[in-house]
């Protein structure tokens, strides 16, 4: 990264093209199907295809926009355990989906003001740092992997999070993590469920959420229980998201 910000630098733009065009990730679909599971990995090969398709020219675009805002401390952040404290709520339920512990990488520009560009992911694959894409945002909303085993009833009724909170009928608190709470940090932890015919949760999945807190979350969720939710007189099981908001001083 540094090296091609010394070619945008210089003007050299003929360098800086073979230094992007090593980004490209050879045989996307195995990598991503050996990282990620056959199901999810064909799901982010994917949907991920345009951004790597055009990664040389975007990248010169990202590296030429950052020089030019003076972004030049650079890092780079290696996600190994999925539980990191520096992967913001966007990425660390993108690391949990991994079936192989396959590092990931992050890179993080910072002007002298401390204004920040992140620009993710990366891996090492075939002796080289290739760009696997922002794949946080290339998942269907509200996407979560299915628990192995859990078989979801097809007569679900899909409810909106906020109409099925009222429903609630017994809530425990998760505690706000004491390390981020001293460092005025806040989330929104969005969390996919499947609510039983008896209003229990069956199945909670990580959408969104810094790893503290989203542990936390899902403590406190997974105890959670709601009225039944009924469908032509019938107990019925519900497909829904909760989000638990940790803010400072509520």
């Amino acid at each position: 990264m540094k090296d091609m910000m010394k070619l945008v630098e210089k003007g050299d733009s003929a360098t800086l093209g073979s230094y992007t065009k090593a980004l490209a990730i050879p045989d996307p679909q195995t990598w991503y199907k050996s990282t990620f599971g056959v199901e999810t990995g064909l799901l982010l090969a994917n949907a991920s295809e345009p951004a790597r398709s055009s990664v040389e020219a975007d990248a010169q675009t990202t590296i030429s926009s950052v020089w030019n805002k003076r972004m030049t401390d650079i890092h780079a952040i290696k996600f190994e355990d999925s539980c990191n404290d520096l992967a913001t709520d966007k990425e660390y339920p993108i690391l949990l989906l991994r079936e192989r512990n396959e590092p990931l990488f992050d890179v993080r520009f910072y002007s002298k003001s401390n204004t920040g560009v992140l620009w993710g992911f990366f891996a090492y694959v075939d002796g080289g740092f290739r760009y696997v894409g922002e794949i946080e945002k290339r998942l269907p909303p509200n996407y979560s992997k299915r628990t192995p085993g859990r078989v979801q009833d097809p007569s679900a009724v899909k409810v909106p999070g906020g109409v099925q909170a009222a429903k609630l009928i017994h809530q425990e608190m998760p505690f706000y993590p004491a390390v981020q709470k001293s460092h005025g940090q806040q989330d929104d932890v969005v969390l996919h469920a499947v609510i039983g015919k008896d209003g229990s949760i069956y199945d909670l999945n990580l959408i969104q959420g810094q790893c503290a807190f989203a542990k936390s979350a899902i403590e406190a969720v997974k105890k959670w229980r709601y009225s039944p939710t009924k469908l032509n007189g019938e107990p019925v099981e519900v497909d829904t998201t909760i989000t638990v908001k940790y803010e400072l001083g509520r």
